[in-house]
């Protein structure tokens, strides 16, 4: 029997089980044991060139003292890289895993810690959140010239049953206020119901706008409306106060359009491409050769006068009409309001006539929503842990920091980021010194060169493919 066992009927089949009592060769240093890991180097890069004082001055010099915000914040973010987001999990990485030991530089924050950090700094994450963002936009992966923004209903961390006793205990207690005449309840945290691919589920409406240059995120926001129609224009700020420039061209889906969210926005300088609909317009026909809509039965709808900056078509024999109840009509009236080209809201209509509008709104699937695929089906990103709005904001904030820094990672290299190009090569030179001191001895009487001995583990089938 060789050495390795008695191996005539299962040579080939499987690899060969190392010795588990022989010492092993450790990596001289935490740096050394990821210095080809990109994403754990990028994290670390890119949270040095961050300005966390904010975060440093939530502690104070008295007492215990606590986990480096720096150290926390990298473990943290580069947890979300990987959809790891428990606290326990996280706590078990970094006792386990290299490249967690490296980013918390040694220390072992247990769950405790790690929960009452991403609490704590709640405040504080929106502006490390910006800060991630001037830090692609100055790589050159921001170049704003065409954002798409859009929501994701993402579920919270609460069942049906339970979500419905917080809203009548909130109601109650609201009430009680009412008649004592005392103050409110405080912000209303719970979640809502909302529309998701497995049905009505408790759950918060995660928006995001994304670059069309490399898919970075470049604001984000969480709130408890279903609806998105009040989000386009704090995403247009939010981005502005990130970047120091509005976007040239911002896409959305029809559920944002709103006749202030236009105006605000196209008064930024910004260009809106977004399906506008005003009152009246579902039950008729543009026909371009006539320069009037068509209804349903036929007639005419041709301009009549201009109000409050619309054009109104209209067609005034509704009165004894078999569709009237079908088309809205209330008396013997159809009226059409369309806006004037020189408003806000018509020079939207304009451009999304045109076919070059629709091929820019056409674009907006393909940037935002490969973001959504990734954070949601990929990293599996679709529950909360946190529970209330703030426990959802901070959520996908450090989810959308981590996105971005991987992004910025990606981009500017192993150079950039300290990893060392010769890693691959100091691994598999490693490897082969323990091919060479597990190696059998020669005979007596015989000399082997390190150069032979090297050869023989080389060209030995099991040692192959142990590499």
């Amino acid at each position: 029997m060789s050495k390795w066992g008695d191996m005539s009927t299962h040579e080939g089949r499987f690899f060969e089980l190392g010795d588990r009592e022989t010492p092993r060769l450790f990596a001289p240093s935490l740096r050394q044991a990821v210095e080809d890991d990109l994403e754990v180097l990028g994290v670390d890069a890119a949270v040095e060139r961050l300005d966390l004082s904010g975060l440093e001055a939530q502690y104070s010099e008295v007492g215990h003292p606590a986990y480096p915000p720096k150290a926390m914040l990298k473990v943290v973010i580069y947890g979300y890289c990987l959809g790891l987001r428990s606290s326990r999990m996280l706590e078990r990485a970094c006792k386990r895993d290299d490249g967690f030991r490296f980013l918390a530089h040694g220390l072992r924050p247990d769950h405790n810690s790690i929960c009452r950090f991403r609490r704590r700094h709640a405040q504080q994450l929106p502006e490390v959140f910006a800060q991630t963002v001037r830090l692609c936009q100055q790589a050159g992966l921001v170049s704003l010239g065409q954002v798409a923004v859009d929501g994701t209903k993402v579920r919270a961390n609460r069942s049906k049953r339970a979500l419905a006793a917080a809203k009548e205990a909130f109601e109650r207690a609201l009430r009680e206020a009412e008649e004592a005449d005392s103050e409110e309840p405080g912000e209303q945290e719970e979640c809502e119901f909302m529309k998701t691919q497995e049905g009505m589920l408790p759950a918060y409406n995660a928006q995001a706008a994304v670059d069309g240059d490399h898919q970075v995120i470049v604001a984000e926001d969480v709130s408890r409306v279903p609806n998105d129609s009040g989000h386009l224009i704090p995403m247009v700020t939010q981005t502005l106060e990130a970047c120091g420039s509005s976007p040239e061209r911002v896409m959305a889906d029809g559920s944002y359009y709103t006749r202030e969210g236009v105006r605000g926005v196209e008064g930024m300088g910004t260009e809106v491409y977004l399906p506008t609909r005003e009152p009246g317009q579902a039950k008729v026909e543009w026909v371009e050769e006539e320069g009037a809509y068509r209804c349903l039965m036929g007639h005419w709808l041709r301009p009549a006068r201009v109000w409050r900056g619309k054009l109104i078509y209209q067609y005034c024999g509704c009165g004894g009409c078999a569709k009237k109840r079908e088309c809205g009509v209330k008396g013997k009236t159809k009226r059409v309001y369309v806006w004037l080209a020189d408003t806000p809201v018509g020079r939207v209509r304009a451009r999304m006539k045109t076919a070059e509008g629709q091929a820019i709104y056409a674009a907006r699937k393909q940037i935002v929503e490969p973001v959504f695929g990734r954070l949601k089906h990929n990293l599996g990103f679709r529950r909360l842990l946190l529970r209330g709005l703030s426990g959802a904001r901070i959520e996908w904030s450090l989810m959308c920091m981590g996105h971005n820094l991987r992004k910025w990672a990606r981009a500017v290299g192993p150079a950039r980021v300290g990893a060392s190009v010769f890693a691959r090569f100091q691994r598999w030179l490693t490897h082969l010194m323990h091919l060479i001191a597990a190696a059998p001895a020669p005979a007596p009487g015989i000399a082997l060169s390190t150069a032979n001995r090297a050869r023989a583990c080389l060209t030995s089938p099991i040692r192959q493919a142990a590499l």
